[in-house]
């Protein structure tokens, strides 16, 4: 093999590997997206907190971000046909065990409302119904989206947002408690915050690689237009 064929086959393998990431690791836009909505929630749970057309937002954002995310990924960083991303073992270590953490949380949960609410564990009000319902759909949003770790911060707390705010809850912003396990939560909850600000920086620094390496797909392809 001349060296010429073999750094050619190494320059589409570098290729390769860079347009998988966007199949799992790499967000671009969607990075954007998600640190946008992260930050909308985070402060509308208390800001808005009592408006109903508001609350309905903050549930839906979730289902939002996710349905954007995968359309996202089809329609644009992965146009030319998904090539999937190798997950090393420790990532899928990683990724179970965070998915467990979820399923365990949802089910611990569930069992504590079911026995306060025991002998009519159906009698729970409506918002009580949708809080369980969304930490259970937590579980496979996990699974099959929330694959890297700033997804996973960020749509951890969309979810669990969206489930206090169905519950008639929220969590505070830091600053605004008055009881020692008030603000123990807000400050906790100062991390998604923090969170959607390096995601909206890294998906922004995504995105202009995608198009840097869009460039050298497309001189790939010669006699193709590039798609916008």
């Amino acid at each position: 093999m001349s060296d010429e064929v073999h750094d050619r086959l190494q320059d589409l393998e570098g290729l390769t590997r860079s347009y998988a990431r966007y199949s799992r690791n790499a967000g671009g836009l969607s990075s954007v997206l998600g640190g946008v909505l992260c930050l909308l929630a985070y402060f509308g749970g208390q800001l808005l907190h009592g408006v109903a057309v508001a609350s309905a937002v903050l549930i839906a954002i979730p289902a939002v971000w996710l349905l954007a995310k995968g359309w996202m990924t089809r329609r644009y960083y992965q146009r030319w046909g998904h090539v999937e991303e190798q997950e090393t073992p420790a990532e899928r270590r990683t990724h179970w065990f965070c998915v467990g953490g979820v399923l365990l949380v949802a089910l611990v949960i569930t069992v504590g409302l079911a026995f306060a609410a025991r002998p009519h564990p159906w009698s729970l009000a409506p918002g009580m119904i949708g809080y369980l319902a969304l930490l259970w759909l937590l579980v496979p949003a996990a699974w099959r989206w929330l694959r890297s770790p700033l997804d996973f911060i960020v749509g951890v707390f969309l979810f669990c947002q969206a489930a206090m705010v169905s519950g008639g809850g929220y969590y505070p912003l830091i600053g605004t408690t008055h009881t020692p396990q008030a603000t123990q939560m807000s400050l906790v909850a100062l991390m998604f915050p923090l969170a959607a600000l390096v995601m909206i920086a890294n998906g922004v620094r995504e995105h202009r690689q995608f198009q840097q390496l869009r460039q050298r797909l497309q001189q790939l392809r010669p006699g193709q237009e590039d798609e916008a």
